[in-house]
């Protein structure tokens, strides 16, 4: 009863934001006009013209007009009012229906990510996903450790800790890990050449952790980036169905009241110093998009040869580097090639019965390389960006070798001039959050069919609901995209950047048979108890500070950083270090920049030989 009270005070409060106003007070406005201030005008302009108090009749003219005016007001507004009662109800039931549905948007699109797997793969992401649940039963656990290490044994004594973490019995745990370290560590080893992050969720478990509903959950780095990758390019394969998963979390975060940090710095003083600073931070900036979508598009190909049926990648490899993930993808394209050559082989020696199989098989090698070849291509763009971030650091250097300390150190306390940090929030306000309903209300409209078939996949073809289902889900991660960028701005990278840097709330308290209200009030519980940890961009801010822009950390400075985001004084200490013995070695490189970026090979042309030859033969 709670929930549902607090639940509906939130609807209220954000519909009455944008459609309603009391209509007491307007009432009162218009009589109090309409009354006596047009009577006090009137009297006030007759004697300053006239020279004396108006006559009865001029009176009784006043009064006529003012009542005729005032009331054909009042109905005006009564008339207003009962329009804008509909209108408000009518948002009040889009604002729930938004509410109601991405919790539900969000377990289906989960459901979509293992349904698009297969075998051992399909098992593994299942049983992260249940890792991932703070409220976990020790069956769970044991459950997701045997789908994960194919050992029951090990699965048992990891349910044994969880049991015992839930009663706060450390010794215990620490007998177990003394007991089964040695048998465990290589399988956890083994596991994590495949699947990184499951490894680390599980390992945690053993360790006798489980997740934090304050801490939040991690990111999927670059997401946002994606997502606007397949709109910009109207090709929806750059999108991942985790972006999507990202995407529902992202919007439910902040209609729920999500309020997400942002630090930046700016310079203002010397314009010659402004300017080198401007020029080599808009560089950096250039080259970390390039970085992302240099990512973004090996994990866009890598996730869809993992969707695809009978290739050699099983997992989308989430957290492996980017030079893996390009062998992989190379290894599986290869493959997909081969195999590609021998269906149109066979079918020209007369297999025509296999037709099917080499279209099929075709379209597959077809969106690999045109994926690959954006991959390529964004990785070329990173090569140029790189070089530009050099050109931009060494003029920074030209200007700040003939400057004082003083001129380039960290600025605190009040003032405008100087390099300061400045504090922005990324969020929505109750206006916003109505507009962002409203828009997401109108495509959920569109695609309740979609959603009916997701709920009754049993009843349908496995292939038409795995292709409804990921069409849908990934029009819904645009359609949140472009309700969100006239407000918090998704496209800055700097936006891109602050919302990477937090972790998202979790939301895995969430049920499907739990009403609109119940999911308002508790989706703003769980948004309430995520920690502002603003350490992580602090950090990031004095890293570009010290390694980019050789900017001296003094001691207040640190403990500026310390005590006010809470930034880690070991950090801190080594970036200092860092300057220190850069000045002490001038002939070493300033800045990490220098290194040069990870390079993806080009297509190669036994891909295109296999795909004219498939052409060829399916004429």
């Amino acid at each position: 009863m709670r929930l549902e009270r607090e639940g509906r005070d939130e609807i209220r409060r954000i519909t009455s934001a944008v459609e309603k106003v009391p209509w007491t007070v307007s009432l009162l406005q218009i009589l109090w006009t309409a009354g006596p201030v047009t009577l006090l005008g009137a009297w006030g302009g007759y004697l300053l013209g006239y020279g004396k108090a108006p006559t009865a009749e001029n009176y009784i003219f006043f009064i006529s007009y003012t009542v005729i005016t005032g009331a054909a007001g009042i109905i005006a507004n009564l008339a207003h009012n009962l329009a804008g009662g509909r209108k408000a109800e009518r948002t009040a039931l889009k604002i729930e229906r938004v509410i109601s549905s991405l919790p539900e948007l969000l377990l289906v699109t989960r459901n979509l990510i293992v349904e698009s797997l297969e075998g051992d793969a399909r098992r593994r992401e299942a049983a992260a996903m249940l890792l991932r649940k703070q409220d976990l039963s020790p069956e769970g656990v044991e459950l997701a450790a045997i789908e994960l290490l194919d050992d029951r044994d090990s699965a048992r004594v990891i349910a044994q800790i969880e049991i015992y973490r839930r009663v706060g019995l450390q010794a215990r745990i620490r007998d177990l890990m003394g007991l089964y370290q040695d048998t465990l560590d290589p399988q956890f080893a083994e596991l994590a050449e495949i699947a990184p992050d499951a490894t680390i969720l599980l390992r945690q478990r053993f360790e006798g952790q489980a997740p934090n509903i304050r801490h939040g959950v991690v990111r999927d780095d670059n997401f946002i980036e994606r997502v606007l990758a397949a709109i910009e390019q109207d090709d929806e394969l750059l999108m991942t169905l985790q972006d999507v998963e990202e995407m529902i979390v992202l919007a439910f975060e902040l209609i729920s009241g999500r309020r997400i940090p942002m630090l930046t710095f700016e310079y203002r003083g010397r314009w010659r110093l402004a300017q080198a600073l401007d020029a080599l931070e808009n560089a950096r900036a250039r080259y970390r998009i390039a970085q992302a979508t240099g990512l973004s598009r090996l994990k866009a190909l890598t996730a869809y040869l993992a969707e695809q049926s009978g290739t050699l990648i099983e997992d989308a490899a989430t957290g492996l580097r980017a030079e893996i993930l390009e062998q992989r993808a190379v290894q599986a394209i290869d493959a997909l090639a081969e195999q590609t050559q021998h269906l149109a082989h066979a079918i020209a020696n007369g297999q025509i019965d296999r037709k099917g199989q080499l279209r099929h098989k075709a379209d597959q090698l077809a969106n690999a390389i045109r994926l690959y070849r954006t991959a390529y291509n964004a990785y070329a763009q990173v090569g140029r960006d790189h070089a530009q971030v050099l050109k931009a650091a060494q003029r920074w250097e030209n200007v700040t070798a003939g400057l004082t300390d003083s001129k380039t150190r960290l600025r605190l306390g009040p003032g405008r001039r100087g390099l300061r940090i400045r504090e922005h929030v990324i969020a929505l306000d109750d206006a916003a959050k109505a507009e962002v309903c409203k828009h997401l209300a109108k495509y959920l409209g569109e695609v309740d069919g979609d959603v009916d078939y997701l709920r009754n996949g049993s009843r349908i073809e496995h292939d038409r609901l795995l292709t409804m289902g990921i069409d849908a889900a990934k029009r819904l991660a645009i359609e949140i995209a472009l309700a969100l960028e006239p407000h918090i701005q998704l496209s800055r990278p700097e936006v891109q950047r602050a919302i990477n840097s937090t972790n998202a709330a979790d939301f895995g308290q969430l049920e499907l048979n739990l009403s609109a209200a119940a999911k308002a009030a508790l989706g703003a519980a769980m948004v309430k108890e995520i920690d502002v940890d603003l350490s992580r961009p602090a950090e990031s801010l004095a890293l570009a500070l010290v390694r980019h822009y050789r900017v001296d950390l003094d001691p207040a400075a640190k403990d500026f950083l310390i005590n006010h985001y809470g930034a880690r004084e070991a950090t801190l200490n080594m970036l200092s270090n860092y300057l220190s013995q850069q000045s002490r070695n001038p002939t070493r490189p300033v800045s990490y920049l220098s290194q040069r970026p990870p390079l993806v090979s080009a297509p190669q042309r036994d891909w295109y030989r296999a795909l004219v030859k498939a052409r060829r033969v399916l004429r």
